[in-house]
């Protein structure tokens, strides 16, 4: 059963110097372990039938796991690779740090941006990466909807899922992990180092945050059942899990027929 909790994340008034260095360390595990690999054969499926020019990421918190996307696609595609990070509570510092690293292939919008209705003017394939369960149905449904008003593709990563090795996976990288991991941690952050061995509000936000997440997320089924009550019939929509060697990424993926 998909229990709708709250994340300390979710909240507006909930300090950005803790936002942020959560985000940071998500990215860091992300990249660290490489998990998104899992999925890049069905993404790339969906990217040769629909052929985009960007990829527009919803939901980014601290840069969406694109550049393991980055990496990937590059080896695949010839054409230069093109991402846009949007936030509702964008991470400036790390977008800035992501688009240097980048050589300016991952771009990102400044100002707030609700993943329900991004501007009409960022055109692309939508993704959302470990972000779908902070969403109530009736606001995945949003989500999805205005993908298939706009005639977007979609994308939706979850990178675990919901079972009790999942809960005992997230206690030991949410919490022991993240005590070894603050010092690899890029961009650099004097407020990292206070917050987490000082005052340690990360690491118990980001763990209270993770249990949470597990309770919220969605199963492919759950998914699929958003996805076909849509108004429209004209989309191709895929949901399973992709399993890879430290755990599995459940995954949603439409795009137009």
């Amino acid at each position: 059963m998909r229990f709708h909790l709250f994340e300390l994340e979710d909240f507006a008034w909930y300090p950005n110097v803790i936002r942020e260095n959560q985000t940071d360390y998500l990215r860091f595990l992300m990249e660290l372990f490489d998990v998104f690999k899992a999925v890049i054969p069905v993404f790339e499926q969906a990217v040769q039938q629909t052929k985009p020019d960007q990829i527009v990421d919803l939901c980014s918190g601290g840069g969406g796991s694109m550049m393991i996307f980055r990496k990937y696609l590059k080896t695949l595609h010839q054409k230069p690779f093109k991402a846009i990070l949007t936030d509702l509570y964008p991470n400036l510092k790390t977008f800035e740090f992501l688009r240097k690293e980048s050589h300016n292939e991952i771009d990102f919008v400044a100002e707030s941006v609700n993943a329900s209705n991004p501007p009409q003017n960022l055109k692309g394939f939508y993704t959302l990466f470990n972000s779908f369960h902070h969403f109530k149905p009736a606001q995945a449904k949003e989500i999805l909807q205005n993908a298939v008003k706009n005639n977007a593709p979609i994308a939706i990563f979850e990178p675990m899922e919901k079972s009790v090795l999942q809960i005992l996976i997230n206690c030991l990288a949410l919490t022991l992990l993240m005590w070894l991991a603050t010092p690899f941690i890029r961009p650099f952050r004097w407020s990292r180092y206070f917050f987490t061995y000082l005052i340690p509000l990360i690491p118990f936000c980001t763990w209270f945050d993770g249990m949470v997440s597990v309770l919220r997320l969605y199963t492919p089924k759950e998914m699929l059942a958003i996805a076909n009550s849509l108004e429209s019939s004209s989309y191709v929509w895929k949901a399973g899990v992709a399993k890879h060697t430290f755990g599995r990424v459940t995954y949603l993926i439409g795009y137009p027929k």
